[in-house]
Protein backbone atom coordinates (compact mmCIF):
# COMPACT_ATOMS: atom_id res chain seq x y z
CA UNK A 1 0.00 0.00 0.00
CA UNK A 2 2.80 2.40 0.89
CA UNK A 3 4.64 1.63 -2.33
CA UNK A 4 1.47 2.33 -4.34
CA UNK A 5 1.02 5.70 -2.64
CA UNK A 6 4.64 6.64 -3.27
CA UNK A 7 4.29 5.54 -6.91
CA UNK A 8 1.26 7.83 -7.24
CA UNK A 9 3.41 10.83 -6.37
CA UNK A 10 6.04 9.87 -8.93
CA UNK A 11 3.47 9.09 -11.65
CA UNK A 12 1.51 12.28 -11.07
CA UNK A 13 4.64 14.47 -10.94
CA UNK A 14 4.76 15.37 -14.65
CA UNK A 15 1.05 16.25 -14.63
CA UNK A 16 1.57 18.47 -11.59
CA UNK A 17 4.44 20.22 -13.35
CA UNK A 18 2.12 21.08 -16.28
CA UNK A 19 -0.50 22.82 -14.14
CA UNK A 20 -0.70 26.48 -15.22
CA UNK A 21 1.26 28.87 -13.01
CA UNK A 22 -1.82 30.71 -11.80
CA UNK A 23 -3.15 27.44 -10.32
CA UNK A 24 0.11 25.72 -9.41
CA UNK A 25 0.34 27.22 -5.96
CA UNK A 26 -3.34 26.99 -5.16
CA UNK A 27 -4.19 23.60 -6.57
CA UNK A 28 -0.94 21.86 -7.53
CA UNK A 29 0.77 22.29 -4.18
CA UNK A 30 -2.40 21.29 -2.34
CA UNK A 31 -2.72 18.06 -4.34
CA UNK A 32 0.95 17.19 -3.95
CA UNK A 33 0.84 17.91 -0.20
CA UNK A 34 -2.27 15.73 0.08
CA UNK A 35 -0.49 12.86 -1.64
CA UNK A 36 2.45 13.18 0.78
CA UNK A 37 -0.01 13.31 3.67
CA UNK A 38 -1.51 10.07 2.34
CA UNK A 39 1.92 8.45 2.59
CA UNK A 40 2.32 9.81 6.13
CA UNK A 41 -1.10 8.51 7.20
CA UNK A 42 -0.33 5.05 5.82
CA UNK A 43 2.89 4.94 7.81
CA UNK A 44 1.17 6.18 11.00
CA UNK A 45 -1.72 3.73 10.65
CA UNK A 46 0.63 0.81 10.03
CA UNK A 47 2.83 1.72 12.97
CA UNK A 48 0.00 2.22 15.44
CA UNK A 49 -2.63 -0.23 14.23
CA UNK A 50 -5.27 2.07 15.75
CA UNK A 51 -8.72 2.03 14.19
CA UNK A 52 -8.95 5.80 14.35
CA UNK A 53 -5.82 6.23 12.23
CA UNK A 54 -7.10 3.76 9.65
CA UNK A 55 -10.41 5.62 9.47
CA UNK A 56 -8.50 8.90 9.10
CA UNK A 57 -6.56 7.35 6.23
CA UNK A 58 -9.81 6.31 4.58
CA UNK A 59 -11.21 9.83 4.96
CA UNK A 60 -8.08 11.33 3.47
CA UNK A 61 -8.37 9.08 0.41
CA UNK A 62 -11.73 10.71 -0.25
CA UNK A 63 -10.15 14.16 -0.04
CA UNK A 64 -7.51 13.19 -2.60
CA UNK A 65 -10.24 11.82 -4.89
CA UNK A 66 -12.10 15.12 -4.58
CA UNK A 67 -8.98 17.11 -5.44
CA UNK A 68 -8.41 14.95 -8.50
CA UNK A 69 -12.02 15.40 -9.68
CA UNK A 70 -11.64 19.14 -9.23
CA UNK A 71 -8.48 19.11 -11.33
CA UNK A 72 -10.24 17.22 -14.12
CA UNK A 73 -13.28 19.50 -14.04
CA UNK A 74 -11.10 22.62 -14.23
CA UNK A 75 -8.95 20.97 -16.92
CA UNK A 76 -5.83 21.34 -14.80
CA UNK A 77 -5.00 17.65 -15.21
CA UNK A 78 -5.86 15.47 -18.21
CA UNK A 79 -8.96 13.37 -17.53
CA UNK A 80 -7.11 10.22 -18.63
CA UNK A 81 -4.38 10.89 -16.03
CA UNK A 82 -7.04 11.52 -13.38
CA UNK A 83 -8.74 8.25 -14.33
CA UNK A 84 -5.52 6.27 -13.97
CA UNK A 85 -4.76 7.92 -10.63
CA UNK A 86 -8.32 7.35 -9.39
CA UNK A 87 -8.03 3.63 -10.20
CA UNK A 88 -4.80 3.44 -8.23
CA UNK A 89 -6.45 5.27 -5.33
CA UNK A 90 -9.35 2.81 -5.47
CA UNK A 91 -6.87 -0.05 -5.11
CA UNK A 92 -5.40 1.63 -2.04
CA UNK A 93 -8.93 2.25 -0.75
CA UNK A 94 -9.78 -1.43 -1.17
CA UNK A 95 -6.69 -2.35 0.84
CA UNK A 96 -7.67 0.10 3.57
CA UNK A 97 -11.22 -1.34 3.58
CA UNK A 98 -9.85 -4.85 4.02
CA UNK A 99 -7.58 -3.59 6.78
CA UNK A 100 -10.55 -1.97 8.56
CA UNK A 101 -12.59 -5.16 8.35
CA UNK A 102 -9.77 -7.20 9.86
CA UNK A 103 -9.72 -4.91 12.90
CA UNK A 104 -13.40 -5.40 13.70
Amino acid sequence: MLAKAEKLIVDLGPALDKIPKHQRYRYGIRLEDSLWELVQLIIEAAASGQKSKIYRLDEHLRVVHALLRHGAERKLIRPSRVGETARELQEIGAMVGTWRQRLK
